[in-house]
């Protein structure tokens, strides 16, 4: 036994070291040609290279990265020939203004203490991808309402499924920007207004804006009143025993190539560029589903280290009320 021990240990030494060690010229242009087949990637002749170089300085950060001594795995995904800079633009969203917190809700003492919970598969509705639009805020919101029709409401979750782009394209009168920019709670804001949130089928996700088509679409009826805003690790716990939660971040360029484990950084603890769902915990992380599709993290999904306040996480937590 000690044996074989001692052979799996040098094989996973042997590995890391052929990490840290830099490609050759040919090996990156396998591994790109290999990119484009997997993620069906088309470039006109003229951006190309530019594309090839982008791609190689991504492989190289995630093959460095992987060569350390790191809770979290990062990948290769269709994300990898974008700069940070294009990434952010294009995943990333506005998003600002006044957060009203809930004097109940700012670092809520928890009377009751629950095992880990996971609202996947009971009241998180599959990885929706937010597309290259300035959305997430819209899907933070309908990921939280979501939760709140099957677990408050008591309906089905296979009857849950609300619309982003109604938000996108309506939303404007709360102070949202559809693919510019939102918060949250100013969506939850005007699905309140509303009477109600359209379902996905009747109202379907574009990922550009349009003109407000709320008045002829199949609406659900939700809390009529203006959402909750809270701060603090023990609201958070607190919040998802009952519900998912819609929660804002900053999405560090380590986010781009995120694939697996427990997500530690870097990132920034004090600003906020991006709206995504706590679905659940455990005692070393939280888990959070993304709109970034299912091609992105695991599986649509990226564990975050509690206890640390990981990317601002703790700070701005909405949910209906």
């Amino acid at each position: 036994m000690r044996v074989l021990f001692a052979v799996v240990l040098s094989l996973a030494v042997v590995a890391q070291a052929q990490l840290a060690m830099p490609l050759s010229a040919e090996e990156e242009q396998f591994e790109f040609m290999s990119f484009i087949r997997t993620f069906n990637k088309k470039y006109e002749v003229a951006q190309f290279f530019t594309r090839f170089n982008v791609f190689r300085n991504e492989l190289n950060a995630v093959r460095q990265h992987n060569a350390g001594d790191s809770t979290w795995e990062a990948g290769i995904n269709e994300f990898s020939d974008m700069t940070h800079e294009e990434f952010m633009a294009a995943r990333a969203c506005a998003m600002s203004g006044d957060f009203e917190y809930t004097p109940s809700l700012v670092d809520m003492e928890l009377l009751d203490a629950v095992n880990d919970v996971d609202w996947r598969g009971k009241a998180v509705t599959p990885v929706k991808n937010q597309g290259q639009c300035g959305s997430c805020w819209a899907f933070g919101a309908t990921g939280t309402l979501e939760g709140y029709n099957v677990n408050v409401n008591k309906q089905p979750l296979s009857n849950t499924d609300f619309s982003e782009q109604q938000l996108v394209d309506c939303a404007g009168s709360q102070g949202n920007q559809g693919c510019n920019g939102g918060m949250p709670d100013r969506a939850l804001k005007y699905f309140a207004s509303a009477g109600g949130a359209c379902t996905q089928k009747s109202y379907p996700y574009t990922g550009k804006g349009g003109s407000c088509k709320a008045s002829s679409c199949d609406k659900v009826a939700n809390t009529a009143k203006s959402p909750k805003n809270g701060k603090g690790e023990s609201t958070l716990e607190g919040l998802l025993n009952t519900l998912p939660v819609s929660v804002a971040i900053d999405a560090s360029s380590s986010f781009q190539r995120y694939k697996t484990g427990t997500f530690t950084g870097p990132c920034s603890s004090t600003s906020i560029n991006h709206a995504v769902l706590a679905v659940g915990y455990t005692a070393d992380y939280w888990i959070v589903k993304n709109s970034w599709g299912t091609g992105w993290g695991d599986k649509g999904f990226i564990y975050m280290k509690r206890g640390q306040n990981i990317c601002n996480i703790n700070n701005y937590l909405t949910v209906p009320n």
